[in-house]
């Protein structure tokens, strides 16, 4: 299957509600691209691009040190290819889509669901009888986009469909006829959301300057 990327107006929609979930600053035009400062323990900056540029190649070069992520909309390899050879290529994502309402789920019994909204943000969590955290995740609805994202089910309670549910409440907690449903998601998570109706709209691939504390990994199937 060939893919062209991703529209940038969408990129850019997604990546304004990502940071409202995520009480991040606004993405901002550069390089042919965004870039978030997220400041985080891990992480100083990332650059997400629509598409494979030369902008991108550019950019590469300017960056010596750790903590700065570089992300396309695209392969791997596509991205490996304007990268210097120090860059490390991190596990694969996907970008993904849906026009669909979420498909109905039933909780499974031993479980209760939380639904809390704060302005645009949603957060549903799942707890078992114990009062244990079984899954949660957050939903943020603009005018122009739904997104998803850290949607995580812990180990012990998957294959129960907790996730299903988590997402048809998330949607339905929603109060604007906002534009598509998007999430970025892991190889997991893409196999999950592809079996929902969901589809692909470009793999989304990144890279970093790897430092001697660099901690970044799969922490959700649904927002990288």
């Amino acid at each position: 299957m060939t893919f062209l990327g991703v529209d940038a107006l969408l990129l850019s929609a997604w990546l304004s509600a990502r940071s409202i979930a995520r009480d991040l600053p606004m993405p901002v035009p550069e390089y042919g691209g965004f870039r978030v400062d997220t400041n985080s323990k891990d992480e100083i900056a990332r650059w997400v691009f629509p598409k494979a540029q030369p902008y991108l190649a550019r950019l590469a070069q300017t960056i010596s040190e750790p903590g700065y992520l570089l992300k396309l909309c695209g392969s791997a390899d596509e991205l490996a290819a304007l990268l210097p050879v120090q860059w490390t290529l991190h596990p694969p994502g996907y970008f993904m889509q849906s026009t669909s309402e979420p498909a109905a789920g039933r909780l499974a019994v031993g479980y209760q669901i939380r639904v809390e909204r704060y302005g645009v943000v949603t957060h549903a969590q799942i707890f078992c009888n114990s009062g244990e955290l079984a899954a949660d995740g957050y939903a943020v609805e603009t005018t122009d986009v739904f997104i998803y994202d850290r949607i995580v089910t812990r180990p012990e309670h998957r294959r129960k469909g907790l996730a299903q549910v988590l997402m048809k409440k998330l949607y339905a907690a929603r109060q604007l006829d906002c534009g598509p449903q998007v999430l970025v998601a892991t190889e997991a998570g893409r196999v999950l959301y592809t079996a929902l109706g969901w589809d692909t709209v470009s793999p989304y691939s990144t890279a970093s300057l790897a430092g001697p504390e660099s901690a970044f990994g799969v922490r959700h199937i649904a927002g990288e």
